[in-house]
């Protein structure tokens, strides 16, 4: 279909009213009420398709509830001049009571009080269109015999799913309600618990025939917390039984987990999701959010695997696969290595797991690609094992040869000594089988970026719950946990090699500490010390310069090569004013992904910024400070929270960036560093009288010195995560190629490169990207590149001050007279609400 069916406007508008009132919730409680957000998913669901030239709609809701999304989706209709008839049956009566009313003056309406599964109170009646919201994961056990009875006498044709889910059971009279296929056909739209999806046994058997039946349409995942009562995760399913749509072996998944914002203590959907979600449903193209697949994509194997270490017994454990992959000889060479001893004891199983999460989140791709750019060979921690991973009790144990000790939680260190792992959570013992891995070379390797992101995501996937998931202390549990973790295996001679790299490096680092110490015994030897030193060091900042974003890269170059002393303190002082604006507009950028949640940030920080009698209007290193510290604090909250989504969004934010290098970039070290600074900043430049030489220089020591201690903390992110000039996009299959400048290290003209996103970049304007983004992160105005003076092409500004009706912008490559204006009311949105009077207009949108 060209265009949206015209009833979509009405349901992306906001409701006038909430779904219920406080006397309603008191009376028949929030779980007989469909939340806005999902009354509006279950209504795109019914229309992206709809036959645009029926003037006559019939609904049927099964388990109507309070009404809710029943109403939302009848007003649409009827806002654009289709004639509705309504059924809706729910077996609470209060419930019909409150739907009644909420009806008052629509015609053609009917409710009646029963229970669904026993008995339909509109036998006769035909739909055009159904929606589900019926109770989740309710047992029908008290229902069994008259659902039985149905059943005999011609209901429930796809089968009966196991009685601790009704679930599928009012799916399926949906499906047979739908008008006749030779009558034009219909559509029907549900939401759904990840159970409902993945479950195995006659659920599994009854949702494999409606698949083959070729009557699924789509599966969506939403965002969690959407539901008024719980914040358990669903799933929007749509149906088809209409000629020429049904039964073509493909269905559309989309993955909208990450697309909501907060309003104060409940999350909503974002408008833009609704119409991603429609478009993608109605024409059937693939974003970078929806694609089309063949339903035997939706297939899970499932089974039993085993190896004999060399000790004697028998270590066993589960493997699943999906996306149709097959489980035989070819999975386990690639997955354990030729020779690992790995075998399959039974016949694998297969189901239909209609949960897309795996059809587009997998971080091990790139995991895998960086190990196959060193040109290492890949395995599963479990092919190595010679018992299994046994729980560590008393961390003073004695360590045997071959034994490393992983900690499970967020924090700790890996070791092959258990008092050395730093972890106040459970640590595991892990005993290798033979000399394939070096224990010295894993545990160095695990304490990686690389390795921490491995680590991670072997608890991700081996742990269970679907809010907040833990790693069970169970065998089974812990095998499986081993044979998600991915570990490098280089050849033995690199392995030993990197092993005592490392060691080496580590007792470097003691050696520092050392003479760090030594210098407060014997100050006379002190800049003797630092010589020694010092060589080392001279030349790993200008590297580091390199890797820089070019805003930060450029002025950093600038007071590098500045000629007098007092011009590089100087210098340096405008290169961090330069770095605590990039990072605080980049933080400030990722937050307002969350539209709702940061608006309340942001005021925070006005108030913050009002308390220190400083503000957004004149920046200050102090106001960047403010939104730096508000914003990382706000980030780590959500990253911390141990909620999927919340997780998700933020990385998604970040243009897909692993968990580790975003807490680098939201780390309280880095605010730490900048208040430290700005501190400095304020003790030296409100210092009267004469500096000296000597105090110049030592300025200068003291502000190179806190760059080295950033780099640390930030470590790689900067070359993980690139700042980009948008150019010209090409729409592929699943999003965009575009070309874009990559602003990255002192100098320009800027080198092009091709990215792949899903979400095309504005042609100008400044990315955050990496290869493979689905979002890029846009960067606010207060950083941008402009034309440069006659003797370079480009040069970065930085917000400074408001004045009137234009703002200043300065530039910290060149001299005092590089600042440029620009139009004050074109920042109204950057600035958002952390100033008064933008908060104000905006609100009310006053040009």
């Amino acid at each position: 279909m060209k265009n949206a069916h015209p009833a979509i406007q009405a349901v992306y508008q906001e409701p006038e009213r909430p779904p219920y009132s406080d006397r309603e919730r008191n009376r028949i409680g929030l779980e007989q009420t469909t939340s806005p957000s999902l009354a509006r998913a279950l209504a795109v669901g019914c229309l992206s398709r709809l036959d645009q030239s029926l003037s006559s709609i019939d609904i049927w809701d099964p388990a109507s509830g309070s009404g809710y999304a029943g109403h939302l989706l009848v007003e649409a209709l009827r806002s654009v001049g289709v004639q509705v008839r309504y059924r809706g049956q729910d077996i609470d009566a209060a419930a019909v009571s409150a739907s009644r009313q909420r009806f008052e003056g629509i015609p053609n309406v009917e409710f009646a009080v029963g229970n669904t599964l026993e008995r339909d109170e509109f036998r006769d009646f035909s739909a055009d269109l159904v929606i589900v919201d019926a109770p989740w994961g309710v047992s029908w056990a008290s229902s069994a015999s008259a659902v039985e009875s149905r059943k005999s006498e011609g209901s429930f044709r796809f089968g009966l799913p196991q009685r601790s889910d009704s679930s599928w059971l009012f799916i399926s009279l949906a499906l047979e309600k739908l008008r006749p296929s030779a009558e034009g056909g219909g559509r029907a739209a549900a939401l759904v618990t990840p159970s409902a999806l993945s479950a195995g046994g006659a659920t599994a058997a009854l949702r494999r025939r409606i698949v083959e039946a070729g009557m699924l349409e789509s599966v969506t995942r939403l965002p969690e917390g959407l539901a008024p009562n719980t914040s358990i995760p669903l799933y929007l399913l749509t149906f088809t039984n209409k000629a020429g749509e049904a039964g073509r072996g493909k269905a559309m998944v989309a993955d909208l987990q990450t697309r909501f914002t907060a309003d104060r203590w409940y999350r909503r959907m974002l408008d833009s999701a609704f119409q991603e979600l429609e478009s993608g449903m109605r024409t059937g193209k693939p974003g970078p959010r929806n694609r089309s697949i063949g339903v035997r994509q939706f297939i899970r194997r499932d089974a039993r695997l085993s190896r004999a270490p060399s000790s004697g017994g028998k270590l066993s454990w589960r493997v699943m696969t999906y996306n149709d992959t097959m489980i035989d000889d070819r999975l386990l060479e690639s997955r354990y290595g030729p020779g690992s001893g790995v075998v399959i004891d039974e016949e694998p199983s297969e189901i239909f797991d209609l949960d897309p999460s795996r059809l587009f989140v997998d971080d091990s791709g790139d995991l895998l690609k960086d190990l196959g750019a060193k040109g290492w060979a890949n395995r599963r921690l479990s092919s190595f094992l010679a018992s299994e991973p046994e729980a560590v009790k008393d961390a003073a144990c004695e360590a045997h040869e071959g034994q490393v000790f992983i900690p499970t939680g967020r924090s700790g260190k890996v070791s092959t000594e258990p008092s050395s792992t730093e972890s106040d959570g459970r640590v595991l013992s892990v005993q290798f089988d033979g000399d394939a891995v070096e224990p010295e070379f894993l545990a160095a390797w695990l304490n990686s970026e690389q390795g921490i992101l491995s680590r991670r995501r072997a608890i991700d996937a081996s742990s269970s719950g679907t809010h907040v998931k833990a790693l069970r202390s169970d065998t089974k549990s812990l095998m499986r946990w081993a044979d998600e973790l991915i570990v490098p295996v280089p050849e033995r001679g690199r392995q030993l090699a990197l092993a005592a790299a490392d060691e080496k490096l580590g007792s470097f680092q003691a050696e520092l500490k050392s003479q760090r110490e030594s210098i407060w015994a014997s100050p006379e030897d002190a800049e003797e010390v630092v010589g020694k030193i010092a060589n080392a060091f001279d030349d790993s900042l200008n590297a580091w310069f390199e890797q820089l974003p070019f805003p930060v890269a450029s002025a950093l170059w600038t007071a590098e090569t500045a000629t007098s002393l007092g011009g590089r303190v100087e210098a340096y002082f405008h290169a961090w004013e330069a770095l605590v604006t990039f990072h605080a507009t980049v933080l400030l950028s990722a937050g307002r992904s969350d539209p709702g949640r940061s608006a309340e940030v942001e005021v925070a920080i006005r108030q913050v910024l009002q308390d220190q009698h400083i503000g957004i209007e004149r920046a200050s290193f102090g106001t960047w400070v403010a939104i730096l510290e508000g914003t990382s604090k706000y980030l780590r909250g959500a990253l911390e929270s141990g909620d999927p989504d919340e997780v998700a969004r933020i990385r998604a934010t970040f243009g897909d960036l692993s968990e580790s290098a975003i807490e680098r970039l939201i780390s309280k070290d880095v605010v730490k560093k900048f208040k430290e600074l700005n501190t400095k900043r304020n003790r030296w430049r409100g210092h009267g009288g004469h500096t000296s030489e000597e105090e110049q220089r030592a300025q200068v020591d003291s502000l190179i010195s806190d760059l080295r201690e950033l780099r640390l903390v930030l470590g790689s992110v900067w070359s993980q995560l690139l700042l980009v000039r948008a150019g010209s996009a090409k729409r592929v299959l699943g999003g965009y190629v575009q070309a874009a400048e990559v602003a990255v290290g002192t100098r320009s003209p800027f080198i092009t490169r091709e990215f792949e996103v899903g979400d095309a970049m504005l042609d100008g304007e400044l990315y955050l990207v990496r290869d493979g983004s689905q979002s890029p992160l846009r960067l606010g105005r207060f950083v941008q590149l402009r034309a440069a003076p006659p003797n370079a092409q480009y040069t970065s500004y930085f917000y400074n001050r408001t004045e009137g009706a234009s703002v200043r912008m300065v530039s910290y490559q060149y001299g005092p007279g590089s600042e440029v204006e620009d139009d004050a009311e074109r920042f109204r949105e950057v600035f958002g609400t952390l100033s008064a009077e933008s908060a104000y207009k905006l609100e009310r949108g006053h040009p």
